[in-house]
């Protein structure tokens, strides 16, 4: 389990990492982009949702990435969706902003940024919401707000969905 968690960190470095390093040009040279991508949930617990197969569409911003505001145990953080990422990870202001306190124990797990190595706290988020899509039980990695620019929503939330698609500029998240 635990080099589960601390691969998983590696991956939401990497992404980051990624997130940082890209710039406007590196995403005009790729026309394609994610426009083809699809993710479907195999056997995994659907999503808690007052209005199950509920649509939510996301258009896609200028950098052609995808953003949302979401409540995280209902308060609203802003989030880059991120499918590449393993875990959500949020910022710890953030966390602090929806009832999620670390202390400075909790921060066990190495990951690698942009800024360099750090430490970050696994926890479960009692739940995510968009749009009616809510989630319980998300597993998630809290970094102090210098190591993380942004929220991440990756796969521990998007995988319990009934499935993510990417086309023509305009995310569908299907509950």
């Amino acid at each position: 389990m635990r080099t589960e968690i601390i691969a998983a960190a590696g991956i939401v470095a990497a992404a980051v990492i990624g997130v940082r390093a890209m710039d406007a040009r590196e995403m005009a040279a790729d026309p394609v982009g994610a426009e083809a991508l699809t993710v479907r949930a195999a056997s995994v617990t659907p999503a808690v949702s007052a209005s199950w197969g509920e649509e939510v569409r996301i258009t896609a911003s200028q950098d052609r990435q995808y953003y949302v505001d979401a409540d995280v145990n209902r308060r609203t953080a802003r989030f880059l969706i991120d499918t590449g990422a393993s875990y959500v990870a949020l910022r710890d202001s953030d966390a602090r902003n929806a009832g999620i306190y670390t202390s400075y124990t909790d921060y066990t797990y190495p990951v690698h940024t942009a800024n360099g190595e750090t430490k970050a706290a696994f926890v479960t988020i009692d739940e995510i919401e968009i749009d009616g899509l809510r989630i319980e039980g998300v597993k998630a990695f809290i970094l102090k707000d210098e190591q993380l620019s942004v929220n991440l929503l990756g796969m521990s939330f998007l995988s319990r969905l009934e499935s993510v698609e990417a086309r023509k500029g305009e995310l569908v998240l299907r509950g």
